[in-house]
């Protein structure tokens, strides 16, 4: 019997498309690197009961990112809202 990977659910991908769209391409890769990290933080298709804290290192290693990367404030306040939104959906899915 194979161990199931983790991973997020399948909707989550268009979400990030979204929230990344207007993001230079230089954070590509750290967006790239969020989106793994999500996955590696969820076990497949089981509700959190960490209330999302298990999505922190996450948040905090791209806030950096964005951060390093001479955002404007409104934008990274922005871009990491609409994340803490979609880490709490995830969190929540089953």
């Amino acid at each position: 019997m194979t161990d199931p990977m983790a991973a997020t659910p399948g909707w989550v991908d268009s979400r990030l498309d979204t929230i990344f769209a207007k993001l230079p391409e230089s954070l590509r890769p750290a967006a790239d690197e969020l989106a793994d990290c999500l996955a590696r933080s969820k076990a497949p298709a089981a509700p959190s009961d960490l209330l999302g804290t298990e999505f922190a290192p996450c948040h905090r290693a791209f806030r950096t990112a964005l951060e390093q990367a001479d955002l404007p404030n409104p934008a990274v306040t922005d871009i990491m809202n609409q994340l803490e939104a979609l880490e709490a959906e995830i969190a929540g899915d089953s």
